[in-house]
Parts: structure tokens; C-alpha cells; sequence
């Protein structure tokens, strides 16, 4: 359905209207439509006449530009990013923005200016405004786990839904203009890691020393599929205490976690004894970021003696 465009400002739609009429067409400017020339008269007449059909007509302009064009108070995101994570049985999108000041809504729009993202706040949380936000697609699984031929074509299906680009990020404050940022998503994978140690020769985890255990894998320098160079910028190792799990579920729920950053040049960690109970059962991640911000992750597990 087209757009009903317009120059007329707002003063000039709704002086010396009813209410009704005046409610319309606030909402009219309020959803970034713009009246063509000539037609801002019809519309006016049309709601005194058949005010349903000129509120059907909001509900269409709903679905047409979110936020105004030429809105001079436009201020850049502290953050915008767009990464894809993989992990040995599945892929994912993730996306984080912060910014401020507080905003109500938010849209991403890929490459081909199709908007792939549309969230907005409510009553209360729109009058109080959000200033982070981050999430994660549903992940596409693989049939067999990585490395596999199954899982390359899940892959590279995946890929073919989020092209590789810059992606527009916009978010309306709630004092009015515009949050707005760019992130550019690449299809640059580095291979899973490698992890050395500690590893699983059967079913069950390994049974390790919480005073000196080693998380160790290899470096990784190829792609998770072709040829081409990585550039890891940093490893992660997160740890996850399965059981005992807490008694009560904080933000991240019932698992103790702990997270530990480092270069890219490192690819070994020793565990601080602090971290670990007697008896308990973890599991672990290894995570390799290219420096597109791209994760991919390999897991591990893993018992530490009483």
C-alpha cells in the first residue's frame, strides 16, 4: 500500500479541527507519513465525513517510514553491533546497541534497506526509555555436528538470510530525533578451536586437579569455511559450574559463571583455584573473535576431584 506524502507541517493539518479529526492527523505526523500536495484538504474533509476509513488510513500509514526523514537532532550510538557466533551444532545472529539519551524504539535495516528489526517500548517503559539492548536470533542447528558437510550447508544457508554489509541502526529517544549507528557484518569464520586439554576419552568428563588445571587449545588460523586469513583478535574461556547449580536463579540464571578474556596470542589459561569447588561438575568454552567481532566456540567439560 503507497504512502500518502505531504509538505503541509503539523500546525497547518490540525488548526481549527475537531478533536477526532485532529487525533488523526496527529497521528498521521506522528507515524512519518507526509502528506502529498493537495491531498492534505481531502484528507481533512474525509475525516469529518468517514472517520473509520481515515483511521483505517493511520493504521496503513503505520506500516509505511518509522521515523521522519531530515531530522537534524540525530545523535551516534555509543555502540551498534552485528556479529554471527557458531558454535560445532549451530549459528546465530546477535546484535547489541547502548546509547543515550534514553530512547523507545529501535529498527535495523540490512543492506538492501529492508528493516529486519522493529522493537517498541510501552507505557511505562516507554516513558522511562531503554538505553542498552542486546539479543540473539534462534539459532539454526546442524543435522551432524561441525566439522561436516551437513553443517557447511546449514551455514552457508544461514548466510544467504543476513547478507554481508553495512546494517542501519536507528533508535527514537523519547525527548524526540534519533539514536543512529552503523554496523558492518562480514561472513568471515575462523575454524572452531581446538582444545587440547582438558579432553573426554569416553563418556564421561574427565576427572581434573582444581589446583592446577590448564584449559589449552591450538591457535586457530584458518576459516570455518574456504580459504582466506583470520585475524583473532581475542580468545575467551568461559567457564560454567553445572553442579551444585545456585539455589536461586540470578539474571543468568542458576549457573556460576565466570569469563576470562584474553589475546589472541594466548591459547592456554590456568584456571585460579578460586574459581573451582571440589566435586563439581563444569562445563567450558573456548571462544575464537575474529576481528570482525565473528565468535565461533568450541566446548569442553570436566570434574574436579574431591
Amino acid at each position: 500500500m503507497s504512502t500518502i506524502q505531504s509538505g503541509f507541517s503539523k500546525k497547518t493539518l490540525v488548526a481549527g479541527r475537531g478533536l477526532f479529526e485532529q487525533a488523526i492527523l496527529d497521528a498521521l505526523v506522528a507515524r512519518g507519513s507526509q502528506l502529498k500536495a493537495g491531498a492534505g484538504g481531502f484528507v481533512r474533509s474525509l475525516a469529518k465525513r468517514w472517520p473509520a476509513i481515515v483511521a483505517a488510513m493511520v493504521l496503513a500509514v503505520g506500516v509505511g517510514p518509522t521515523f521522519a526523514e531530515g531530522d537534524d537532532d540525530e545523535t551516534p550510538l555509543g555502540a551498534a553491533t552485528l556479529i554471527i557466533e557458531l558454535t560445532d551444532n549451530d549459528i546465530e545472529l546477535q546484535a547489541f546497541i547502548d546509547g543515550s539519551p534514553a530512547w523507545k524504539r529501535f529498527e535495523i535495516s540490512d543492506p538492501r534497506e529492508r528493516k529486519i528489526f522493529d522493537m517498541r517500548t510501552k507505557k511505562r517503559l516507554r516513558m522511562q526509555g531503554m538505553s542498552e539492548l542486546f539479543f540473539a536470533s534462534s539459532p539454526d542447528h546442524f543435522e551432524q555436528d561441525a566439522p561436516s558437510e551437513s553443517a557447511n550447508e546449514t551455514v552457508k544457508k544461514f548466510l544467504r538470510k543476513f547478507p554481508a554489509g553495512a546494517y542501519e541502526f536507528e533508535a527514537k529517544k523519547i525527548d524526540g530525533g534519533e539514536l543512529e549507528g552503523e554496523a558492518v557484518l562480514t561472513h568471515v569464520l575462523a575454524a572452531l578451536p581446538e582444545i587440547i586439554t582438558p579432553v573426554s576419552y569416553d563418556d564421561e568428563p574427565p576427572v581434573v586437579d582444581p589446583l592446577n588445571l590448564v584449559i589449552e587449545w591450538e591457535p586457530v588460523t584458518t576459516r570455518f569455511i574456504g580459504d582466506g586469513p583470520v585475524t583473532i583478535i581475542e580468545y575467551q574461556v568461559i567457564l560454567d559450574q553445572v553442579d551444585p547449580l545456585r539455589e536461586m536463579a540470578w539474571v543468568d540464571g542458576k549457573t556460576r559463571r565466570s569469563l576470562i578474556n584474553l589475546p589472541g596470542t594466548v591459547t592456554s589459561l590456568t584456571v585460579p583455584p578460586e574459581f573451582l569447588l571440589r566435586g563439581a561438575t563444569y562445563d567450558f568454552e573456548v571462544i575464537a573473535i575474529e576481528e570482525s567481532g565473528n565468535a565461533t566456540i568450541s566446548v569442553g567439560e570436566f570434574i574436579t576431584s574431591e
